[in-house]
């Protein structure tokens, strides 16, 4: 099964190294189809891929690759999400003791406050993500761009010159 799975990502790799466009199309296209695996589009990620290479002008074929990618990526995106956002949060959080001082009254009913604290994280916690998807997308995208083009640019015809030499060791 494993084999299978190697064959399929070379087979993949291997198609996004023969698209016959510009390194700069085909990385667009690329950060375009996995732009939207950052964030729960619920189905319709690779409608988002397909629209936003369209309206980027990039690749059609490069954003399906990555947006499959990347939607076997989710968890690791999703939890990536979690930590950036909770770091972003204890970077800008105000300590607690400070806000505890300024309010200087214990609320009246016990229960409640427990009730509201619990609610509040989970608050939190969407916030988290939504603040971690926001800069990895942005950040990733960035990124990604750069590498990718760079690859492309320097690496495409070594790389495909070897994956072809192989293929010919190998038959």
């Amino acid at each position: 099964m494993i084999r299978k799975w190697l064959r399929k990502i070379k087979y993949y790799f291997l198609k996004l190294l023969r698209i016959r466009k510009s390194d700069h199309v085909v990385a667009i296209g690329f950060v375009a189809g996995f732009f939207h695996c950052w964030f729960p589009t619920f189905g319709v990620g690779m409608l988002m891929s397909i629209a936003l290479a369209k309206l980027l002008r990039g690749n059609l074929a490069a954003a399906i690759i990555s947006g499959s990618i990347g939607s076997f990526l989710w968890p690791g995106l999703f939890f990536l999400n979690y930590r950036v956002g909770f770091i972003i949060e204890s970077l800008f959080r105000a300590p607690v003791s400070q806000l505890d001082d300024a309010i200087g009254e214990p609320v009246p009913d016990v229960h409640y406050s427990k009730a509201a604290d619990h609610f509040s994280s989970f608050g939190d916690i969407g916030l988290n993500f939504l603040a971690g998807s926001i800069v990895n997308s942005i950040l990733f995208s960035i990124i990604g761009y750069v590498v990718l083009r760079i690859i492309l640019k320097h690496y495409r015809l070594p790389l495909l010159r070897k994956l072809r030499r192989k293929s010919r060791e190998s038959n």
